[in-house]
């Protein structure tokens, strides 16, 4: 005898836009495409392709990962209009162009995060990313601290979560930096075995991490917010939670039933973010940054961002094909 089927609706998902690459600042067409679509797909980091629907009755809410809103604010407007949640990762750091050469100005970076602040329902619906820090000769700590502090206090109210953490010795990030003086968080024998292996000079942050540490958090204290760690317990701060429920708390549209079901689905250790599907794709971001964890070739970036067409299904989908069709 076959059990009853449940009667219970399917479970709507979040949806993240997106971890691997910077979809509202550089991709906001694809993204108004696809949801006028009703569908996006996407390839995950082992290279399996998907497809999630973004139709309204599907989507419990929307994560944006950026460092400028504003390409995004007509399709904001019309979440908005929808009644659709969504909540925002934004990311201002102010290193110089050796590691961030298509990073927005920094004047220009808090303006688009106060504008973005001021129409969330809740400063709770913004974290600020101060992420990752790179520990050097040219950046010691006292340019973290002196650096931080001048963004702390011009996003004083306006946030309440600030998450950092040391960069992470991932192999394309180690070789797209190419300097042996930078300091990395301490190497995982199982995750950054590759990487031991073949730099196995890396130099740990260390003493320099642990001073720095308490005085970003001091900072941030002063001004309203909690530090937090981004999957890097060493720090001894408190566990950031990238995607969680506090970020839709405050929307009024949110099912907090529903939301409070999503399961933990961390992405690596230390991690303690919710269940959601990334949109995104890797070697799609044009923002350059040296350390990034997805980009393994800035020249992978170009040939992909000649060929970008926003009216198709993913971000690296070729030429020719079509993205017109509703799940």
């Amino acid at each position: 005898m076959h059990a009853p089927r449940s009667s219970a609706p399917p479970r709507r998902h979040l949806v993240s836009v997106s971890r691997r690459t910077d979809i509202p600042r550089f991709f906001a067409d694809w993204f108004a495409a696809r949801r006028a679509a009703g569908f996006a797909e996407y390839e995950n980091v082992f290279g399996v392709r998907g497809r999630v629907s973004l139709l309204r009755s599907d989507v419990l809410g929307y994560l944006f990962w950026t460092r400028d809103a504003r390409p995004l604010e007509g399709e904001l407007a019309a979440l908005r209009r929808e009644r659709i949640p969504f909540a925002f990762q934004f990311t201002i750091t102010c290193y110089g162009t050796e590691l961030e050469p298509n990073r927005p100005p920094l004047d220009e970076a808090i303006a688009s995060f106060l504008e973005l602040a001021r129409a969330l329902p809740s400063p709770e619906s913004i974290q600020w990313r101060y992420d990752p820090i790179v520990i050097s000769r040219r950046y010691p700590p006292e340019f973290h601290l002196e650096a931080f502090t001048r963004i702390a206090e011009r996003l004083r109210g306006a946030t309440l979560v600030a998450n950092v953490s040391v960069v992470e010795p991932l192999l394309k990030a180690v070789r797209r930096l190419g300097d042996r003086d930078i300091r990395y968080r301490s190497p995982d024998p199982r995750r950054h075995a590759a990487t031991v292996r073949r730099f196995p000079g890396l130099r740990s942050a260390g003493e320099a991490g642990a001073e720095l540490v308490p005085k970003l958090a001091a900072t941030a204290r002063a001004q309203g917010m909690v530090l937090r760690s981004c999957a890097d317990p060493e720090l001894g701060l408190p566990p950031a939670q990238c995607c969680g429920p506090d970020l839709w708390r405050a929307c009024a549209e949110i099912d907090l039933a529903e939301l409070a079901s999503v399961p933990k689905a961390p992405s690596r250790a230390g991690c303690h973010c919710i269940q959601s599907v990334d949109i995104g794709m890797s070697e799609t971001c044009r923002g350059g940054c040296r350390y990034c964890y997805v980009t393994s070739s800035d020249r992978a970036v170009a040939a992909n961002a000649d060929r970008y067409d926003p009216s198709q299904p993913s971000l690296r989908a070729p030429r020719g094909q079509t993205g017109t069709s509703r799940e």
